[in-house]
């Protein structure tokens, strides 16, 4: 009973604030980067709270479990390709005054380039949607015991209402909300575990390297999955909404820091688990220990934090997707298109995740094609110098061998494959710049 209530409260909290919202989403630039006038602590806690989603929260307390100290990598490597980010691209992209990361493409690659972005990101983050639809509906089941299926249905309605009437204003407004929530459970949970519920003295092991975890899969994890949040329309899209070139690179900094602390935090959440939980129910860690090893309030506190960051990622994506699809895909202008492009890929989204429900699986298989192939061609683009220009043909070739190769790590399983697909990228793309023959005029 209590946790319906708290649901309802919640959920009619963050309606409350899109509503609020509503009256700024007048045109394209206001609905999709908040009419590029964010203070940088707004743009900072939403870069946070869209890349630690509960996916990726649950998913890493699960992964730690399973394989000990190095699920530290899957949140850390984020953290540093944020730092890497701010020195390199973030007062680039916001001077760009763009509103989409394919728009951005269309100035250093061209329109058959963007066009080829544009579909890449929406396979990819309509896959990232699926992530977070599984995520929030465990969290409901586990508050409600609903069935999975109508646990998905209900999330996924919620998550796409919130975001048709808020826009990207309301979800950074929202974030900042969001976050805190998630920050205060996770500190309040670790402190309970380790102090109150202490595991044996040498339970808990900090190793760099497993039986299940070795050099190569953190060359992947760093490399690959660190490329993802190194280039990421979403992150592009809060780095678009900044007030400021130098706001946008402070914010990527803080960000950056914030997401090594948070990967020591949940990190040590699953290691406790692992040494105290030797069976879990048939439940996720991070949700068993939610039902069943913490005082009930702190239990619902918990639950609560990750429906946020769950939303507080689900409702970027969408923003996303359907704004690559109205301005980039179909070369609208409307508002109204973003709205009905945000239902389109809710329901994908949610008809992928009533079978598709391994977390982390998921969200791997997703950047493996995105990362190895648009993060290397674009980098590339961004920072040639003397407004040198990669030609089409070319960026285009990389950009697909590199999503090819990817792919085929993700069917795989390969590690190694991604990594070759971002290397034949970034050559492919050096090689379009420095080659003699024609270029595209001096970039703006």
């Amino acid at each position: 009973m209590w946790a319906d209530f708290v649901l309802i409260v919640y959920a009619g909290i963050l309606l409350g604030i899109a509503l609020l919202s509503f009256k700024y989403n007048t045109s394209l630039e206001n609905f999709l980067v908040a009419g590029h006038k964010q203070r940088k602590i707004l743009v900072t806690a939403s870069m946070l709270a869209s890349t630690i989603g509960g996916g990726i929260t649950i998913g890493t307390v699960a992964s730690a479990y399973r394989i000990g100290f190095p699920a530290f990598w899957f949140v850390a490597a984020g953290g540093i390709a944020h730092f890497l980010q701010g020195a390199l691209l973030s007062e680039r992209v916001r001077a760009s005054e763009a509103l989409t990361l394919p728009d951005l493409a269309d100035r250093y690659l061209g329109p058959v380039v963007r066009m080829e972005i544009s579909l890449v990101i929406l396979v990819t983050w309509i896959g990232i949607s699926a992530a977070q639809f599984v995520a929030a509906a465990r969290v409901i089941t586990t508050l409600t015991g609903m069935p999975h299926p109508g646990a998905v249905a209900s999330a996924a309605a919620f998550i796409v209402i919130y975001t048709l009437i808020g826009g990207q204003k309301s979800v950074l407004r929202t974030d900042l909300f969001q976050f805190g929530v998630l920050a205060a459970a996770i500190v309040l949970v670790l402190g309970y575990l380790f102090l109150a519920k202490p595991p044996a003295p040498g339970a808990v092991r900090i190793d760099l390297f497993t039986k299940d975890f070795g050099p190569m899969d953190l060359v992947y994890y760093v490399v690959v999955l660190g490329g993802s949040y190194f280039i990421c329309p979403m992150m592009f899209s809060r780095i678009l909404s900044a007030d400021t070139p130098a706001n946008a690179r402070t914010s990527s900094f803080l960000s950056g820091i914030g997401m090594l602390i948070f990967a020591f935090a949940i990190t040590f959440v699953g290691l406790w688990a692992r040494a105290a939980l030797p069976d879990l129910g048939g439940m996720d860690p991070l949700n068993a220990i939610a039902k069943n090893h913490l005082p009930s309030v702190l239990g619902i506190v918990l639950i609560v934090g990750l429906l946020a960051a769950i939303l507080s990622t689900a409702d970027t994506v969408l923003i996303t997707a359907a704004g690559i699809l109205e301005h980039d895909v179909f070369k609208g202008t409307r508002v109204a298109g973003v709205r009905m492009w945000t239902v389109a890929v809710g329901v994908v989204g949610a008809a992928i995740a009533l079978y598709q429900t391994d977390v982390i699986a998921m969200l791997i298989k997703t950047y493996n094609g995105y990362t190895a192939g648009l993060v290397p061609a674009l980098f590339v683009a961004l920072m040639l110098p003397g407004g040198r220009k990669i030609r089409p043909a070319w960026g285009f070739a990389a950009i697909a061998g590199g999503y090819a190769l990817g792919l085929a790590g993700s069917i795989t399983g390969s590690k190694v494959l991604p990594l070759l697909g971002m290397a034949f990228s970034a050559g492919l793309a050096l090689a379009g710049a420095w080659l003699p023959g024609p270029t595209r005029a001096a970039r703006p």
